[in-house]
C-alpha cells in the first residue's frame, strides 16, 4: 500500500506541476524583480511529492479533511489578520489590490462548518502552531523595519491555491461526498476564471510593491518564503501515516468518480 500511495502522490504532483510549469513559463512579469527571486524558491523549496501525498491523505476521511482544513484556517486567519493591519507599505499595497478576491478565511470557516468542525477548537497542532507563529513573527518584523517578509507567506499560500488548488475541488467533493458548493476555499469565482492573467497581474504587483526595498530586504522576503514552504511541508506531513492515508484517500477519490459516472 505504501508503494501504491507513493506512486499516486508522485502522479498527483506531476499533474499539478505540469500545469504550474506552463503558467510559470508563459508569464511575463516573473522574469525580473522579486517575482523572479520568489519563483527560484518554488523550484528549490516546494516539495511537490509531499504536497501530492498530503492532498490525497486529506481525502481519507471527513475527519482527516476537517483536521487539515482547520490547520489551513488557522494559518489563513493569522495571515489575513496580519495583512489587514500591516504597517509595511509594500505589503499593504499588495493586499489592498488583491485582498478581496484572494481572502480565504471565510470560505475555510464555511467548509469547516459543513463537516462540523469548530475552527476555534481545532487546527492547533504543533506544525500549525509553528506556522502561525512564523506569520506573526514576520508581521512583527515588517512593522519594525518597514520590510515585507509577509509577502513570502502571501506568495507561498495564494500561489499554491491558484496554481493547483482549483483543480482539487471536484475530486475532494466526490471523495468525501461534500455538497455541490464544497470545498469553498478552492473557489476564486471570476478571479479564478482568469487565472493565468491574474497570476501575471499578481507577479507584476509584487514587483511594483517591493521596487523600493533594498537588496537585503528582498533577500529577507526570499528567506521567509523558503521558511513558509518548509512550514507547509510540516503541516502536510504531520499526521505520520501519509502513505497509508494517501492510499485510502485515492480509493475514496476513485470511488467518488465511479459513483458520479454511474449516477449513484
Amino acid at each position: 500500500m505504501g508503494d501504491f500511495a507513493r506512486r499516486l502522490g508522485q502522479l498527483a504532483a506531476r499533474s499539478l506541476e505540469s500545469e504550474s510549469a506552463n503558467i510559470l513559463k508563459t508569464s511575463r512579469s516573473n522574469r525580473h524583480g522579486l517575482s523572479r527571486m520568489l519563483d527560484s524558491t518554488l523550484r528549490r523549496s516546494h516539495n511537490m511529492r509531499i504536497f501530492g501525498l498530503g492532498t490525497l491523505a486529506s481525502l481519507a476521511s471527513r475527519e482527516w479533511y476537517g483536521r487539515f482544513t482547520a490547520s489551513m484556517h488557522a494559518v489563513y486567519h493569522a495571515m489575513e489578520a496580519s495583512f489587514d493591519k500591516t504597517d509595511s507599505p509594500a505589503v499593504a499595497r499588495l493586499w489592498d489590490r488583491f485582498g478581496t478576491p484572494l481572502r480565504r478565511e471565510p470560505a475555510l470557516r464555511e467548509d469547516l462548518a459543513e463537516v462540523s468542525v469548530d475552527p476555534c477548537l481545532s487546527g492547533h497542532t504543533p506544525a500549525t502552531a509553528a506556522y502561525v507563529a512564523a506569520v506573526h513573527n514576520a508581521a512583527d518584523a515588517d512593522s519594525k523595519s518597514g520590510g515585507a517578509r509577509l509577502v513570502g507567506h502571501f506568495y507561498t499560500r495564494y500561489f499554491a491555491d491558484l496554481f493547483g488548488g482549483q483543480a482539487l475541488a471536484y475530486p475532494t467533493r466526490l471523495a468525501l461526498r461534500l455538497s455541490d458548493s464544497s470545498p469553498r476555499h478552492y473557489d476564486f469565482g471570476s478571479f479564478g476564471c482568469e487565472r493565468r492573467a491574474n497570476i501575471d497581474a499578481i507577479y507584476a504587483a509584487i514587483n511594483d510593491a517591493t521596487q523600493d526595498l533594498s537588496s537585503d530586504e528582498l533577500n529577507e522576503v526570499v528567506r521567509e518564503t523558503e521558511r513558509a514552504f518548509a512550514l507547509n511541508v510540516a503541516v502536510y506531513a504531520e499526521e505520520g501515516r501519509l502513505y497509508i492515508d494517501a492510499a485510502h484517500g485515492a480509493k475514496n477519490m476513485v470511488s467518488g468518480f465511479v459513483r458520479k459516472r454511474l449516477n449513484l
